[in-house]
This record gives structure tokens, sequence and C-alpha cells, in this order.
């Protein structure tokens, strides 16, 4: 079985994960086609039936989308719901670059990539694995990511005249097909919730091919308009009731011994010594704290969601969880949206989700008393989050923890406040 090296060097390579990616879907029959600069060529295959011909935007070495060159108006569409959070005047740009391809104009773009089958049957490649489960001709579209512990292959797939049938994940590393897994439980649960003020897609398919993990699930269409505050307040709030809400002392929560449990798994460096040693300063404040805990989404940011029809619109359900504080939904969209902007003023967006905690989260109920120790919960579940899965050996912009999220939480640690009595239960 091939599998995608798991090392800083193939991670950080956007090309070289490419290659590695395409020799994990289509088996030993990609080939890569270039014109007017020399560049990696593992070979030159004839077109012939059964193959499809990608375009690499914005080339090999760079390459975020595979765009099937045909049929044209499945290009299109793939191109159309490339990012499908862009709202105003990002979103006509991607509609404007969808009009040129239904024109052919993506074939002046300098990089191809020609993939076919290996073999005959549904096992021969991951397009014809989801072709035969969708029972139904198909094209996709192949999406790059940057490089981060939790890439995977991400594919549009799209029929002929360009209608969108689905996303589907594969998982192709031990944590990528974890999460594949954890995403189909999580969206069978949310299901049956009776959702309201919140869409996510429909689960169509969990199954394996190759021994990847694979997950299809239905297309969200946004409407392009910019979410309002308090449209995304209510469906967070709706979120965190889905799987009910408990009043719990956080010194003697599941949570709180799971989270140091976690941290001690992570082995013997700085940064697991620096947090454990956060952890065991809040001690006293977290016997003497009473939090409401319920579920939260994992990794809710501007990018995986959209509004439509009064909903709010979100995907990426893989870190979905329960039983954590409530309040950790708001605190990681606007310290994701933040870093976003402005990667190095990550430390100074860490203190700022500290210090602004009490405004943030009172929409939720949290009480100012509490609302800054759950930001600070928050801090150390992601800088967990980042330790456990090799964040910074992945080569994510912000998995070295101890560069922003450590300096930010050890000042803090140091400045809390004495325990106080107990406080009252949060709604």
């Amino acid at each position: 079985m091939a599998t995608l090296t798991e090392s800083a060097g193939a991670a950080t390579d956007r090309g070289g994960y490419l290659r590695e990616t395409l020799a994990i879907l289509w088996p030993e029959s990609a080939s890569i086609e270039r014109r007017g600069r020399a560049g990696w060529r593992p070979g030159r295959v004839a077109r012939a039936a059964g193959q499809t011909e990608f375009l690499v935007l914005p080339n090999a070495e760079r390459p975020v989308l595979l765009l099937p060159r045909r049929p044209r108006r499945a290009a299109a569409a793939a191109l159309r719901d490339y990012k499908a959070s862009a709202v105003g005047r990002r979103r006509m740009v991607f509609r404007g670059l969808a009009v040129g391809a239904q024109l052919g104009l993506a074939d002046m773009l300098p990089d191809r990539i020609t993939v076919g089958p290996a073999g005959d049957g549904p096992d021969a490649n991951v397009a014809a694995y989801l072709s035969k489960v969708l029972d139904r001709d198909l094209v996709v579209s192949l999406r790059i990511g940057p490089p981060r512990a939790n890439r995977k292959p991400v594919l549009e797939l799209l029929s002929p005249d360009g209608e969108v049938l689905g996303f589907a994940k594969v998982g192709i590393t031990r944590l990528t097909r974890e999460l594949v897994r954890a995403e189909a439980a999580a969206l069978d649960v949310l299901a049956g919730a009776g959702l309201t003020r919140l869409e996510v897609p429909r689960l169509l398919h969990h199954g394996q091919w190759r021994e990847h993990e694979v997950l299809l699930q239905s297309p969200l269409q946004g409407s392009g308009r910019t979410v309002q505050p308090a449209m995304l307040t209510s469906a967070m709030a709706e979120l965190a009731t889905v799987q009910g809400v408990t009043i719990q002392t956080v010194g003697q929560s599941g949570y709180w011994r799971g989270l140091r449990s976690r941290l001690e798994t992570c082995g013997d460096c700085e940064p697991v010594a620096a947090l454990l040693q956060v952890m065991a300063d809040l001690q006293g404040t977290a016997e003497a704290t009473s939090l409401a805990f319920g579920s939260w989404h994992g990794d809710w940011t501007p990018w995986n969601m959209a509004v439509s029809d009064g909903q709010v619109l979100v995907w990426d359900w893989e870190r979905f969880q329960g039983g954590v504080p409530i309040g950790y939904d708001v605190l990681h969209y606007r310290l994701q949206g933040a870093v976003e902007r402005n990667v190095a003023a990550a430390q100074s967006a860490a203190e700022v989700a500290l210090f602004t905690a009490p405004m943030t989260l009172g929409s939720l109920g949290v009480r100012p008393g509490s609302a800054v120790f759950v930001a600070a919960l928050y801090l150390i579940e992601i800088a967990t989050r980042y330790l456990q899965d090799g964040a910074a050996e992945a080569g994510a912009r912000l998995g070295d923890v101890g560069s922003w999220l450590l300096p930010a939480l050890s000042r803090f640690a140091g400045r809390f406040p004495p325990p106080q009595p107990r406080e009252g239960a949060q709604s």
C-alpha cells in the first residue's frame, strides 16, 4: 500500500506532497506534462480512454487546485466553488475565473497532469471507487491545502455538466485516517440533532479504499453574504447544546483530567513541560470554578462556513467534541481569523483573546469572572492539539506553540488572581 511520507520535508514541499498524493490516489498512473519550463517529469503517457487531464493552479511547484481540463462545465464549477466561504469582491473573482474556464481560457495554464486507471475495477483509483459509490459517471477536482498535520486530499465530485455531487476526503496518514473516521461519526450525530440555526453536510458514504479512509459528504451552497454576528453567535449556542449541557467544577471534570493526560503523552519536551506548569499554576482556580460544558465544532473559522436562508452553513467537522467548556468556538473563530490576517502578530492575538474574553464570551452566557479562565483553557487545548498532531514538524505556520501560545499563557498564569469562591451555574 502506498503511503504518504510523514516528514517535514515532504509536508512543507507542496510539489512533493502533490506527487506523493497522486501516487496514492492514482497508483502508478500519473504523468506530468509541462510547457515551456524545465521541471519534474516522471514520464509521459499518451492520453487514452479512461484518463483525465488536469490543469494545475497556479503551477506544479505551488499547487492549490487540480482542475479538470474537460468537460469545461465541470472545470468552471470547480473554480466557482473553490472558495465556498468567499464573499463580496473575492466571490466575484472566482465567478469570473469560472467563466474564463468555461470559455477554455484555463488551457493557457502551463502545467498539466494526466492520470488514468491502473487496472480495472473500483479499486483501480479513487475516482473509480467514488464513481461506484455514487453509481454514476463523475469528474473530480483535487484541492491541495497548505502544510499542516491534518492535510489530506479533498476531492470535489462533479457531473460532466457541472453539477456538484459532493466532496470526498481521503485519510492517507495515521492522523488523517483518524480524523476522517471522527468526522463521519460527527456527521452521524449531527444528522439527528434537529438543528435549525445551523446546517451541516449530510454523510453520503464512509468506507475504506485501499486501506485508506474515505468520507463522502453533500455540498453546502452559501449565498455569498457576510454572516452577521448575532446569527453566528446563535448558531454556536445551538451547537453547544446538541449533546446536552452540564455544570461541573473544572478541576474535578473529565475534561481537565483528559487535557492533562493528553499533554503528558506528547513526550518530554520544553513546550509540554511549560504547559503542564501552566496547568499546575491554574489548578487552584480550576478547583474553585464551575463552568458549563457542552459541544464545539473544534475548528470553526471564517473559511469553513457560509450563510444561506437564515442559517449558518459549516463544514469540516473532524474535530467535533463534547464535554468542553462552552465558548471555545467563538474564541477559536476570533483567534484564527486574527492570525490568518497577520501571522506575525500571533502572540499578540493570543493575549488579546485572553483579555477580551469577558466581552467575547458574554453573548454565550459565560460570566465575566470565568471568561478569562475559559480563554486560557482554550489556548491550552489548541497548544495540546498542535503538539499531539506534530504540527511544527508538518510545517504548519503556527505549529511552533513555544513562539506564540506559551508566552501568552505563561504570563497570564503568573498574573491570574487567587481562586475565588466557586461561581454558580452559567446559562
